[in-house]
């Protein structure tokens, strides 16, 4: 058995390398994303997993109100954490999926850390869009200064996406070895089953925007 002391000591580490690699991200996307795409220490997921789920928890609460029913409550969060999770495997399944059909090197354990980074900028833009929701509820005036927050927040959701695609480029550049060409394929193949996936979590009432 691990003992309780190496069992600490790897914790301990892979809170180092999830911190290291949050600002990397930021920074030095493209080194980061290397290492990344080595698929070692998996265990650094799990803080940035734990972040997911607290969204989901502070987005029922902002949704339902605090004073909600918690049976309400626990059911909108336990939907809403199945939906993520399904979708966070099925997406991570159809990366390699596609890839590997098109000729790209590499597996789960290559473009499992690179994906679960590339959540990031989601997690900020989801963050930031139920703060908003909550501080400056609509509807929203048509005054000037209405109008520049409505500019400001479009300009922030631009650069966040930006952002998710670089990101995702890295995702199949690094993680599994494919050209820009390739890429480019794997998108045509991609992008319009997640459109369909992302219709029918709309019809089901768990997403109107898909959490990837």
């Amino acid at each position: 058995m691990v003992s309780k002391s190496i069992l600490f000591s790897r914790i301990a580490y892979n809170i180092i390398l999830f911190v290291r690699h949050m600002i990397g991200v930021v920074q030095t996307p493209y080194e980061t994303y290397r290492r990344l795409a080595k698929g070692e220490h998996l265990l650094q997921i799990l803080p940035l997993l734990l972040v997911c789920i607290g969204y989901f928890g502070w987005s029922s609460l902002v949704h339902h109100g605090i004073t909600a029913h918690p049976y309400l409550l626990t059911f909108s969060f336990g939907k809403l954490v199945a939906g993520f999770i399904i979708t966070y495997i099925l997406v991570i399944v159809s990366l390699v999926g596609v890839s590997r059909v098109i000729g790209g090197v590499g597996g789960f354990r290559t473009i499992l850390l690179p994906w679960t980074y590339s959540l990031v900028p989601t997690i900020v833009w989801f963050f930031a869009t139920s703060a908003m929701a909550l501080l400056f509820p609509p509807p929203r005036t048509v005054s000037i200064l209405g109008q520049a927050f409505s500019f400001l927040f479009l300009s922030f959701s631009l650069f966040l996406f930006f952002w998710k695609a670089i990101l995702y480029y890295l995702t199949l550049r690094l993680g599994m070895k494919l050209s820009m060409g390739k890429i480019f394929i794997a998108s045509l193949i991609l992008f319009p089953l997640g459109a369909l996936y992302a219709v029918a979590l709309y019809q089901m009432g768990i997403f109107r925007i898909p959490f990837i």
